[in-house]
């Protein structure tokens, strides 16, 4: 029967087609980052356990104590390791290749690889010997390194590799699957890092641990917890205010993408049962027609189980089809979606149409069918034979036209579902990008490069190649100015926290001192990024090596209230037997260091010529002048390598990647939506008029008006509008709760967007109704009951 319509069948399938490839592409993202079982050992029993500091910090990596106190926790842990988690990493210059390399280096305890079974492809991973505090110089390479600089050379295993001018051998390559973390290019042994991995204050190494068979991470979390508290008496100074917390490994390595996908596959999932409610409707229609046809066949013996067995076919057959065209638009969907993916999130390499993706395809291709096809199989085998005979049987049925409205208010609500739900977002989004980020981007270089410490070991040797590079620098034109720093704003990292004490302040706890975010950077740096003085003066190459230190305003009206705190001195190294004490010079306005959405910090400001970013401002295009500044660079000192072009307003869009990602689907999502109701509503309107042109005959007939018959259409449409809205509205304030963390500064309740998604959708069902309504009230009566 299929054969026979064929624009039945290809709306149908693309109608389909449309919600089944959507709902795919985002599955896929889903399953790659929150499904899939990561590439190691009985991934089920991985933990990842980190320090926390409320209310500034949520995460951070686990003190030398605890880590030693985990290792004996053997009734609870079979296995711990650790690495340095810090984001970035231990910055290093790679050197020997045919160009200088800036890479990212990670420390790990031997125990970290075998716990999670990763074997080297080549070589042999770290041993317990390399875990002293004073390894040997030796190091594992990521595949991607070994094979994009190394050329994948086999005998470089036992060979030596330059890294900061120091000869390090590569002991072994690791496979290309393993990314924890995504960001390291390179493994050192944890006595690499220093101090960090004895040293009580220290928290930069992130914990796996594999539990017991026979443990839950409730008992592992409670376990930890009494540990933290015992620390917490007994090293008050570097334990007090510590918390820990302990997640699955691969929800932790989701991170914050988990909430934004659980969302937008939510969304993506409304779009099917809107798609699902079209096609039910137009298997409505065309089950209206086959009326007569399904009577005789009743008349003459078939059961109603085969009727209803005949229509169930014919929709999984219109739903495998809409499976198989939507699995092509998954495949397209999807490589758009990887490209709105920000980067940083998210290895695109790791999303790919899987066999479990294939199974979801088809799981969703037959319960679309079963869903959609119910409906109309039960209303043909329903039907009475007698009046399917009859001459009038073509009459719409009340049975029908009641279960077509509820499927239109049905329609409504969930397509005002996700409007409001991507207005919420479009709105929070816009708040976002009107925050001020105390800096001015417009016109700014920025660029990484890396000062090797065997070269530059100490402060003149940097000082004196950066006053080169500068005179280099400003003889180029278009350039303002130019400054070194060791973060860039709304980009900083934990790596750079540091606590501080106020003598005499009764703010400052003893056990629980504040922390502030410390910035290196040289003396152009605030002119350079339009940051104003508020008191004081700035940074002059005079003030070198001098305990000067120049403080934000937070910071300054927080532990200074009322007064000036140039002049000032604190402590800006409380630990050990010798303070470290500052003195104010200047306070400057703040900037958001940690996103446009963070709270402003405490910021420090200290002079230094060893940072790795360095900051242009220009007269005109700033990326025009990146291989200028690249040349001018190595040509001091052909080892330094250059990367990371960008302006600073790239920079800026960047942090804001991941709400930009989410809005920017919704609100597709929810255009989509609106569409497809448009077309039910319409599809439903223009229905019930033709199957009512003899009623509408006759009411004109007998003195109804043109006008009349168009507002009595008009409203009967906008009543299932109306309907729709309220149990919409409900849904509404019921499940918008779930966008909270994805808001900024915003309701989930919002009025404006609840009012203005309401007023939309009765807007466009009136649309909708328009031109049906226009056809009623231009029915000849005549001619219409001539033809009854």
């Amino acid at each position: 029967m299929l054969r026979r319509s064929p624009v039945f069948v290809l709306t149908v399938v693309l109608t389909l087609a449309l919600g089944i490839g959507a709902n795919t592409a985002i599955f896929t993202v889903v399953n790659s980052v929150l499904l899939r079982p990561l590439a190691f050992r009985d991934p089920a029993r991985l933990v990842a356990v980190w320090d926390t500091y409320p209310p500034h910090f949520a995460k951070l990596g686990v003190s030398p104590l605890e880590y030693d106190e985990m290792l004996r926790q053997t009734d609870i842990f079979e296995e711990v390791g650790r690495y340095r988690h810090i984001p970035g990493g231990r910055e290093m210059n790679l050197t020997g290749g045919a160009e200088p390399l800036r890479v990212h280096a990670t420390c790990a305890s031997s125990s970290l690889f075998p716990m999670l079974g990763v074997q080297p492809v080549l070589g042999r991973g770290f041993e317990r010997a390399d875990d002293s505090p004073h390894p040997p110089p030796i190091a594992l390479l990521g595949f991607r390194l070994w094979r994009d600089y190394f050329g994948s050379n086999p005998k470089l295993i036992g060979a030596p590799i330059q890294l900061d001018g120091q000869a390090f051998t590569v002991v072994g390559v690791l496979p290309a699957n393993f990314r924890l973390p995504d960001w390291a290019d390179l493994w050192l042994p944890q006595g690499q890092a220093g101090d960090e991995i004895t040293n009580p204050v220290r928290h930069a190494f992130g914990v796996i641990a594999r539990l017991k068979p026979n443990a839950s991470i409730e008992q592992a979390s409670a376990r930890l917890q009494s540990i933290a508290t015992r620390l917490e008496h007994e090293h008050p100074q570097t334990s007090k205010g510590f918390g820990v917390k302990i997640t699955g490994l691969q929800q932790d390595l989701a991170g914050n993408l988990r909430p934004a996908l659980l969302v937008l596959l939510g969304a993506v999932t409304l779009v099917l049962l809107i798609a699902c409610v079209n096609v039910a409707n137009l298997l409505l229609s065309r089950a209206a027609t086959r009326r007569r046809e399904f009577a005789i066949r009743i008349a003459l013996g078939a059961g109603r189980w085969r009727i209803v067995r005949q229509s169930l076919t014919e929709s999984l057959q219109l739903s495998l089809a809409g499976g198989a065209a939507g699995l092509v638009l998954a495949y397209v969907d999807l490589r758009s979606l990887l490209r709105l993916l920000p980067v940083d999130l998210m290895d695109p390499g790791a999303v790919h149409i899987d066999l479990t993706t294939l199974a979801f395809l088809l799981g969703i291709s037959l319960a679309t069918g079963i869903v959609f096809g119910t409906a109309p199989a039960l209303q043909a085998a329903r039907q009475d034979p007698n009046e399917g005979l009859k001459e009038g049987g073509r009459g719409v049925t009340r049975g029908a036209g009641a279960g077509r409205n509820a499927l239109v208010i049905a329609e409504f609500a969930l397509a005002l579902l996700l409007l409001m739900g991507a207005g919420l977002l479009i709105r929070s989004f816009a708040r976002l990008l009107h925050v001020d980020p105390g800096f001015r981007p417009d016109n700014v270089l920025t660029l990484r490069f890396s000062l090797s410490p065997r070269s530059y070991p100490d402060t003149p040797k940097r000082h004196a190649f950066f006053d080169r590079l500068q005179g280099r620098i400003h003889a180029l034109p278009g350039v303002k100015s130019v400054a070194t720093t060791n973060s860039l704003p709304v980009t900083s990292t934990r790596a750079n926290l540091r606590r501080f004490s106020v003598p005499g302040s009764p703010l400052i706890n003893p056990d629980m001192l504040p922390i502030t975010q410390a910035n290196f950077v040289t003396p152009e740096y605030f002119q350079t990024l339009g940051i104003p003085l508020i008191a004081g003066r700035s940074y002059t190459e005079r003030d070198l090596n001098q305990p000067y230190v120049i403080i934000n305003q937070t910071l300054a009206k927080t532990y200074w209230p009322g007064e000036n705190p140039v002049g000032k001195r604190f402590i800006t190294g409380p630990w050990g037997p010798n303070p470290v004490w500052s003195t104010i010079i200047g306070v400057t306005a703040d900037i958001q260091q940690f996103g446009l959405e963070s709270e402003r910090t405490n910021d420090m400001y200290y002079l230094d010529y060893g940072s790795s970013y360095l900051l242009l401002k220009t007269a005109g295009e700033p990326l025009a002048l990146a291989a200028a500044v690249r040349r001018e660079i190595q040509s001091i000192d052909a080892e330094i390598p250059v990367s990371e072009f960008r302006t600073l307003e790239q920079v800026l869009d960047s942090a804001t990647g991941l709400r930009r990602f989410s809005t920017v689907l919704l609100t597709l999502f929810a255009g989509l939506a609106v569409t497809l109701a448009v077309i039910g509503i319409y599809g439903v309107m223009s229905w019930s008029v033709a199957q009512r042109r003899q009623e509408i005959g006759v009411r004109m007939a007998i003195g109804a008006d043109a006008r009349g018959v168009f507002l009595l259409v008009l409203g009967r449409g906008l009543k299932l509008g109306l309907i729709g809205l309220v149990i919409g509205l409900g849904a509404t304030l019921a499940l918008t709760r779930v966008l909270e963390t994805l808001l900024f500064e915003i309701s989930p309740h919002d009025p404006w967007i609840l009012c203005g998604a309401s007023l939309l959708m009765i807007a466009v069902t009136a649309a909708a109704c328009f031109i049906p309504a226009r056809r009623a009230s231009e029915v000849d009566p005549i001619t219409t009951l001539r033809s009854e």
